[in-house]
């Protein structure tokens, strides 16, 4: 009756031998998926920033010209100095 049960626990040990390794490659597995995903937050964030940074400069720099070309009161052809036409005519 002890064999039986000494061959039971055998085979009990090696299955929990083999749940241990299965647990740790999936302990591993999902760690390696959480690193990953920390650097694909950390490239989308990036990614963001530049993002926003040219698209902010592009804004600006298209404000400012609408600002300028609202601001500019002379008619096409004529200088802003002297309001005379840029071409000479004969």
């Amino acid at each position: 009756m002890i064999s039986t049960y000494g061959g039971v626990l055998s085979a009990i040990e090696k299955a929990l031998c083999e749940l241990v390794e299965e647990y740790r490659g999936v302990r591993k597995s999902l760690r390696d998926l959480v690193e990953g995903q920390e650097k694909n937050m950390a490239q989308l964030e990036w990614i963001g920033a530049t993002m926003e940074r040219r698209w902010g400069s592009e804004e600006e720099s298209g404000k400012e010209d609408r600002d300028e070309e609202e601001g500019s009161e002379d008619g096409p052809g004529e200088s802003q100095e002297g309001g005379t036409l840029s071409s000479t005519s004969c």
